[in-house]
C-alpha cells in the first residue's frame, strides 16, 4: 500500500498542475476533490485520461458527488458534459469518518452504534466467566472503534448514548459482580488506570474533546491541503505530538482533581485507597496472554478488581477456618495459620526470579541464600556451645583446635561479628551480575498490607519506603561485608512497588530489553505488569484457600504397630 501510494506521486503533482482550483487530498490509492463542480468534473476527466499511464484506473460509475438536493441536477450535468457517469449522494463514508448532511451523517452513526451497542453486550455475558477477557476487549479494542469516529466527525456525541447505557447498566455491573453502579462510580471507572479507573471511557461525554484534539492536530496537514504548498513532515509530527501531549495533561489534571475531591471528601482511609489505586492498576493494562503469564482467573481477576474499590469480594467465607475468628479482608491477608502467607511470598519472589533468569541466565539464578557465612567451619550450633562452655572446639576443617570466639569476645571485638554465623538468615533470590558484573546482589521479599490497623493513618508510599528501611537495616550490612548487594522488594498486597523495587524491576526490563531487542519501555510495563499480577493473583488464595492443617500419618517402623494402628481406625 505505501509502494502504492508512492507511485502515484507523480500523477498527483500532474493533477495539482493540471487543475489547482481544486484540493485534492490523497490517502494511497483512495482521492477526494473538493471545488466546484466543473473544476471536480475535469480532474475526473484527467484522471480517467492519464492514471491508465501510472497504473491508476478510476472507475466513474463507483464516484460519489456529495452535493445538495438542490445542486443535484447540475451535478449531473457537470459530469455529463465530459461523458462521465457519477453518483450524486448526500453523504458517504470517507476513510473512516463521513462526509455529508447531517441527516446522513446521523443515520450512518446510528447503524454503527447499534453494532456497538450489540457488541457491549455480548462481551457483558462473556465477562460472567472470563472477566479480564471481556475488559481487555472493551478497554484494548471496541472503545477504539468508536473513539475513532468521534475524532473524525463532529457532532455525533450525543449518538453514543445507546452505548454508554450498555456500559453502565450492563457490562460493568456484571464485570465487578453487582446489580447496578451510581453515577459517581462510574464517572471514577471512566478516569485512566493511573488515576484510579478502568480507562472505559464515557463515549458521550468525551466525544467533543477527541474531536477537537485530532482537528488540532491535523492543522498543518489541512493547511498544506488548502493552500496548495509544500507539506513539512517533521513540522507537521512535532506539532501532533505537542498537541497531542497538551491534550493528555489537559484530561490528566481534571482526573486528579476529581480523585483529590473524591479523597479529601470521603476521608483519609478513601484517599489513602485512590492513592494506591493510582499506582498500583498495571496488572490493568496487560492483555490476558497464558505465554506471556498474564492471564488470571475469572475469580482472581473479580476478587482484585472489588478490593480496588473498596468492595468486598464475593462469597468470602464467614470465618477463618485456621484461627476461628472472623474473616475480613484484613484478617485474610494477615492470618498466619495454614502457610498462605508464606505461599504468596514465595510465589512473588519465584516470579521475580524467574524474570532475572530470562533477563540473565538461568544458572546465574539461585534462591534462599544465606546473608551470614562462618568463618572455619564455625556454624551457629557451635557457636551456641562455645558460649555455654568458653574454650576451645574442634574446627570442621583441617581436625584441628579452632578457638571459637565468644559472645564476650565478639562484643569487646565487633570484628568477628560479620565472620560467625550468629544466625541463619537468608534472603530470597541471589543473582550474579544484577547490578555489577561478577558482583552478587541479594533479595528479600516482603508483602505489606498498607491498609492495616498499624499503617492505615499512613500514606502507602511512606509505609514501603519504611518497610524497605527496616530491611535494610537487617541485612544490608552482612551482605556487604561479604561483597555483595542487597535490594528489598517490597510491594503492597495490592501490587503497588516501593521505590527500590522499582529501581530493581527496571534493571530487569533494561536485561530484557538489550537481550530480546526490544523497547525499553515495553520490558518495563512487562516486567511490572508480572510482578503486580503475581501479587494479586495470591490474594484469592488468602481469602478463599484452606489453612486447615492436614493430618500427619504416625511414623510407624514394625508390621504389628501397623496391624494394629489399621484396627483402630477400623473401630473409631
Amino acid at each position: 500500500m505505501a509502494l502504492y501510494g508512492v507511485a502515484l506521486l507523480p500523477l498527483a503533482e500532474k493533477l495539482k498542475r493540471a487543475v489547482p482550483e481544486v484540493a485534492v487530498p490523497w490517502f494511497a490509492d483512495d482521492v477526494a476533490t473538493v471545488g466546484n463542480l466543473s473544476d471536480c468534473a475535469l480532474a475526473l476527466e484527467f484522471l480517467c485520461e492519464v492514471g491508465p499511464q501510472y497504473g491508476y484506473y478510476p472507475e466513474p460509475e463507483k464516484t460519489h458527488v456529495i452535493c445538495t438536493e438542490r445542486e443535484e441536477a447540475e451535478a449531473q450535468w457537470a459530469f455529463l458534459e465530459r461523458d462521465l457517469v457519477v453518483t450524486p449522494s448526500r453523504g458517504e463514508r470517507y476513510l473512516g469518518g463521513f462526509v455529508g448532511s447531517k441527516r446522513e451523517k446521523e443515520e450512518w452513526v446510528k447503524k454503527k452504534v447499534e453494532v456497538w451497542e450489540k457488541g457491549v453486550n455480548i462481551l457483558a455475558g462473556i465477562a460472567k466467566r472470563f472477566p479480564q477477557t471481556a475488559f481487555a476487549g472493551v478497554a484494548m479494542s471496541l472503545q477504539h472503534e468508536w473513539q475513532y469516529v468521534a475524532r473524525t466527525v463532529p457532532g455525533i456525541g450525543h449518538l453514543f448514548a445507546p452505548v454508554e447505557r450498555a456500559i453502565r447498566n450492563n457490562f460493568l455491573p456484571t464485570l465487578l459482580g453487582e446489580d447496578s453502579i451510581t453515577g459517581e462510580m462510574r464517572e471514577l471507572l471512566a478516569q485512566g488506570v493511573k488515576q484510579a479507573g478502568l480507562g472505559i471511557r464515557n463515549p458521550v461525554d468525551c466525544a467533543e474533546a477527541c474531536y477537537d484534539t485530532s482537528k488540532k492536530c491535523c492543522e498543518k496537514l489541512a493547511e498544506a491541503i488548502v493552500a496548495g504548498t509544500e507539506f513539512n513532515l517533521a513540522e507537521h509530527k512535532a506539532h501532533v505530538r505537542s498537541t497531542g501531549q497538551f491534550a493528555k495533561n489537559m484530561r490528566v489534571c481534571d482526573e486528579e482533581s476529581l480523585v483529590s475531591v473524591r479523597g479529601r471528601d470521603k476521608g483519609l482511609m478513601e484517599k489513602h485507597r485512590l492513592m494506591r489505586a493510582c499506582s498500583a492498576g498495571i496488572w490493568l493494562t496487560c492483555f490476558p496472554n497464558r505465554l506471556n503469564g498474564t492471564a488470571i482467573s475469572a475469580e482472581e481477576f473479580r476478587d482484585n478488581l472489588r478490593l480496588r474499590y473498596n468492595l468486598k469480594p464475593l462469597g468470602m467465607p464467614e470465618f477463618c477456618d485456621g484461627c476461628g475468628k472472623r474473616l475480613t479482608v484484613e484478617h485474610a491477608l494477615a492470618c498466619k495459620c495454614g502457610g498462605l502467607v508464606h505461599i504468596r511470598h514465595d510465589d512473588v519472589a519465584q516470579e521475580f526470579g524467574y524474570l532475572c533468569g530470562l533477563a540473565t541466565k538461568p544458572s546465574r539464578v539461585t534462591y534462599e541464600p544465606l546473608i551470614n557465612h562462618s568463618r572455619g567451619g564455625v556454624t551457629a550450633t557451635n557457636q551456641a556451645a562455645a558460649n555455654t562452655n568458653p574454650g576451645t572446639a574442634t574446627g570442621a576443617r583441617g581436625g584441628g583446635n579452632e578457638e571459637v570466639p565468644t559472645a564476650e569476645d565478639e562484643r569487646a571485638d565487633p570484628t568477628h561479628a560479620p565472620y560467625v554465623l550468629a544466625n541463619e538468615n537468608r534472603g530470597d533470590i541471589v543473582v550474579d551480575g544484577f547490578w555489577k558484573p561478577g558482583r552478587r546482589c541479594i533479595f528479600d521479599v516482603r508483602l505489606t498490607d498498607t491498609e492495616c490497623r498499624t499503617t492505615r493513618n499512613q500514606e502507602p508510599g511512606k509505609v514501603l519506603d519504611k518497610c524497605e528501611k527496616l530491611k535494610k537495616e537487617k541485612h544490608l550490612a552482612p551482605c556487604l561485608a561479604m561483597r555483595r548487594d542487597f535490594t528489598p522488594l517490597v510491594y503492597s498486597v495490592d501490587g503497588m512497588a516501593g521505590r527500590e523495587t522499582k529501581q530493581a524491576e527496571r534493571r530487569v526490563a533494561s536485561l530484557l530489553a538489550h537481550k530480546w531487542k526490544k523497547e525499553y519501555s515495553e520490558m518495563v510495563g512487562y516486567v511490572r505488569a508480572r510482578m503486580a499480577l503475581a501479587v494479586v493473583r495470591s490474594n484469592s488464595l488468602l481469602m478463599r484457600g484452606s489453612r486447615r492443617k492436614r493430618s500427619q500419618r504416625p511414623l510407624i517402623d514394625e508390621g504389628a504397630a501397623m496391624l494394629g494402628w489399621q484396627t483402630w481406625r477400623e473401630r473409631y
